[in-house]
Formats: structure tokens, sequence, C-alpha cells
């Protein structure tokens, strides 16, 4: 019995100190307003399958839509998360994941030590994208 409640104690401790924690998903951004929809209910369901790892998800893009990037961690700043995660939901390394991300990142950074940024990699280096991309591609059937 001792031991059952010292493990739910550790956990209340545990989930406590992951509370204070934040994922950003940053996408380019489009002027078309449903493919920024896309993004943010994709952000939602991200949000309800990783709600045990962090207190809060947001998503944020780059051009063409808000929040931006830099609105989204200051957000999270302003209310006391310490620990901001971002990942780049891009399929390439081009300028916006090599520069200009990174960027953002760190001129925010050098503003609030305080706070611990993590810049993810981008989606398209993921180790599983081959094996999402093959499993689409044998599995729709769907045609124009």
């Amino acid at each position: 019995m001792q031991g059952l409640i010292l493990v739910n104690l550790f956990t209340l401790i545990k989930v406590k100190i992951m509370q204070n924690n934040a994922l950003i998903i940053v996408a380019h951004g489009s002027r078309k307003a449903s493919s920024n929809a896309e993004v943010r209910v994709l952000g939602e369901k991200v949000e309800s399958l990783l709600g045990k790892h962090y207190a809060h998800v947001m998503t944020a893009f780059l051009e063409f839509a808000t929040p931006s990037l830099e609105e989204s961690i200051l957000s999270y700043i302003d209310k006391g998360i310490s620990e901001i995660v971002i990942l780049p939901y891009f399929l390439a390394s081009g300028n916006h994941v090599t520069r200009d991300i990174p960027e953002v990142v760190q001129n925010i950074q050098v503003s609030h030590p305080e706070v611990k940024m993590i810049l993810k990699e981008h989606i398209g280096s993921s180790s599983g994208m081959v094996d999402l991309l093959s499993e689409i591609a044998v599995s729709s059937n769907k045609e124009l």
C-alpha cells in the first residue's frame, strides 16, 4: 500500500512538472485559409494525443497566417511556461527550416534565458517518414 502511494505521489509530481511545458507546431502558412485551418486541426489532434506530455499545444505560422512563431513563443513566456518545444512542420530543409525558424528561436532565447527552448528537427527528416509515405502509397485507393 505504501509503495502504491509513493508511485501515485511520484506520478503527481511528474505530471505537475511536465505541465509547465508547451509544444508549438510551426508551419509555413498559406494565403488559402482552409490550408491554415488544416494545420490548426492537426494541432488539435496532436494536443489530444500528447496531453499528458505537454500542458499546451499551439500551431504557429511563418507567413500569411497568425499567430506567428514569435507571437506564440512570447505568449507562452507571458504565461510562465518554462520549456517550449518547437516542431517545424516542413518536409524539406529549406531556408525557413535552416535559417528563419532558428533565428526567431535564438533571438527570443537571448531575451529570455530562463526559458528552455528546444528546436526539433523538421518532420521531413523523421526516420518514420519513409514508412509513412510507403504506407500511404500502397494503402490509398483515392483516384482523381
